[in-house]
């Protein structure tokens, strides 16, 4: 479980959460923005609203797409790799052009031999074990931790503070504490606490508020000021300002890498305070505003940490500066609804809630790849030609043909207009030194396989080094197609046309070890999403693709003897369970799952077997027959 969550869940999360702090990012700078320019036209409580909207991005775990969306005005992309590389495929995974995989199959007790096509391990163990994507991960789950450490042993040690000390019993306080409630018509239970070392007045707590006051503000503090300072403590509490504040807060300790975020805490902090100004002046005279100024900065020459338990009197400068304004140029009917607060909210909340609209971005792609069609077919043309002619000159079967040219179309999305054009005239270069030691193979016309293939030893000394030097140079542009041929399980979902699913049962005893996603190279890639569990002896590996012939099928790779394979149905759906002719306990099963709906028919593979040693198996009498097939049927709810 806890493998699981590690491997698969927290992942997810964090790219997600990373995605969700560049939108917040670029929304924090649109809502200065707007505060810039609506400076003396939004009133303090919507100027605050603001920032109300961004706590809504940052919770959201989804929202709709819209050409309107300031995402999509920013050609904003939503793809975490570009901003973290994850894993990239040795460059020798990418597209082995050089050999072919053939495999025995036994067919009518006759023993043929076909050529099967490489798949690309997009995921291997013999990658970089350590990428950087997993070093960012735990750097932000370390920092993540150590925050919200120092931040409960912070609120921890206050709480315990302010829960020793006793409730105020001056008659007087009390009085125009009590009134003050009553004026605001306060229905929530608010008691009185002294505030012990506490500096300035302050509220503590949400579910159970309470308003601090220190000795030194109860002897210092006419009744008329006490009545000021309630009013703004109980306004923290009439609008909720402690659970607002708690809630930001967290958003930030989990994006704390983000110091735009941090800053825009700050600003809705002071703003905050403004607000709560603003309310409070509503239940004041006019010509008593100067003196509620007065009060402010009186308790403002006392310094308060601000966390988020506490909604305290803030002391920046700058802050101070601007309520002083506020307070001076405050009129009561400022603080009802204002249309363009109402305007200027509806607007923000319409242009930052919304995802860029991904159609645009295909629809961008598409006219990239259609002016780009002479540029592939150009390289094709010039390298292989007809897919005829590849047979003829360089002995080339149907897919090494595909599998090339395949490559070549993704090189030329991957590559800039003038790296793709230096990288086919490499291609080109490395092809004619190759032709050299082009020799034909002992086989007959007809087969389906390459019929040619090139051997090196046949070359010159000086040839071998001309083209291992070509090489090289081809190796940065392949890597940057691998880069780009590099694909997540969500990203995958978008290019199949069925559902992929994780089991909800798993055998007693294993977790899930590895989540992977292999292809055959094509125009369009076939897809293969590999879960791997394990109790730690042994494995199972779960695959979903598209219903694969017998040169693709993991199934039929590992079980070749008819007689081994036995079918049946299981709930309207078609089984191949088989074990291995050996004593080595191999075993698998294959569902055909039918197409339904808009969803086309696909398989499931369970073979009791590593992806890292394929065809070695543990025995485990726990991975049986009828445990493969709750595990199936459990990937069909």
């Amino acid at each position: 479980m806890i493998n699981t969550l590690i491997n698969v869940y927290l992942p997810h999360f964090f790219d997600w959460l990373i995605e969700t702090s560049l939108m917040a990012s670029i929304l924090v700078g649109f809502i200065l923005c707007i505060k810039v320019l609506f400076r003396n036209k939004l009133t303090p409580r919507w100027q605050y609203m603001l920032w109300i909207v961004l706590m809504i991005r940052l919770l959201l775990p989804w929202s709709p797409d819209s050409s309107y969306s300031i995402y999509s005005l920013l050609s904003y992309s939503s793809s975490v790799s570009e901003v973290i590389p994850k894993n990239i495929p040795a460059t020798e995974n990418i597209v082995n052009i050089e050999s072919d995989r053939k495999v025995e199959l036994e067919s009518n007790s006759k023993m043929v031999t076909k050529t099967s096509e490489p798949e690309v391990k997009v995921s291997s163990e013999k990658q970089t074990t350590f990428s950087l994507y997993k070093l960012a991960l735990y750097v932000w789950l370390a920092g993540v931790i150590i925050v919200a450490a120092i931040t409960f042993l912070t609120n921890r040690r206050l709480y315990s503070y302010i829960k020793k000390q006793p409730d105020i019993t001056d008659e007087q306080v009390t009085t125009v504490f009590n009134r003050c409630k009553q004026s605001m018509k306060m229905k929530k239970a608010v008691s009185l606490r002294l505030a012990g070392k506490i500096a300035s007045p302050t509220v503590f707590s949400f579910f159970r508020p309470k308003v601090l006051l220190s000795k030194k503000h109860m002897k210092v503090l006419n009744e008329q000021q006490l009545q000021y300072v309630f009013y703004h403590e109980l306004a923290h509490i009439k609008r909720n300002d402690v659970a607002v504040n708690w809630i930001m807060y967290s958003l930030i300790l989990l994006n704390w890498f983000n110091p735009i975020l941090w800053y825009a805490y700050f600003c809705m902090r002071e703003d905050q305070e403004l607000a709560c100004d603003a309310y409070a002046l509503t239940f004041i005279d006019k010509e008593e505003q100067i003196a509620y100024g007065h009060t402010i900065i009186t308790l403002l020459e006392h310094y308060s940490y601000q966390v988020p338990s506490l909604a305290n009197l803030s002391r920046n400068k700058r802050t101070l500066k601007r309520r002083i304004v506020m307070i001076k140029k405050f009129q009561k009917k400022s603080y009802r609804l204002s249309l363009l607060g109402i305007i200027a909210i509806v607007a923000i909340a319409s242009l930052s809630l919304f995802n860029a609209r991904t159609t645009e971005g295909k629809e961008k792609q598409e006219d990239k790849v259609e002016q780009s069609k002479d540029a592939f077919q150009n390289a094709v043309d010039t390298l292989f030609g007809t897919e005829e002619k590849a047979r003829k000159e360089w002995g080339m079967s149907n897919w090494q043909y595909e599998n090339r040219t395949a490559f070549l179309y993704h090189a030329e999305k991957a590559l800039t207009k003038e790296e793709f054009e230096n990288y086919v005239q490499l291609y080109k270069e490395v092809l004619q030194i190759e032709k050299k030691g082009l020799v034909r193979l002992n086989l007959p016309e007809n087969f389906q396989g390459d019929i040619k293939e090139v051997k090196e030893e046949r070359l010159s000394t000086e040839n071998r080094e001309k083209l291992k030097e070509i090489r090289n140079k081809t190796t940065p542009y392949e890597d940057k197609v691998g880069r780009y041929l590099t694909y997540t399980v969500e990203e995958v979902q978008q290019h199949v046309d069925f559902q992929i699913k994780r089991p909800t049962y798993t055998i007693k005893g294993y977790t899930q070890k590895d989540e992977r996603v292999n292809y055959y190279l094509k125009i369009k890639p076939e897809f293969t999403i590999e879960l791997e569990y394990t109790n730690g002896k042994g494995n199972y590996t779960i695959s979903q693709s598209q219903v694969f012939g017998e040169s693709k099928d993991p199934f039929s790779h590992q079980f070749i003897v008819p007689e081994n394979i036995e079918k049946y149905e299981l709930e309207g759906n078609q089984i191949f369970y088989a074990t291995h002719h050996s004593d080595s306990n191999l075993q698998g099963m294959k569902m055909i799952v039918p197409a339904k709906g808009k969803n086309s028919a696909y398989q499931i593979v369970i073979i009791n077997h590593s992806l890292e040693n394929p065809g070695e198996a543990v025995f485990d009498k726990n991975v049986n027959k009828e445990e493969l097939e709750k595990i199936m049927l459990s990937m069909l709810k």
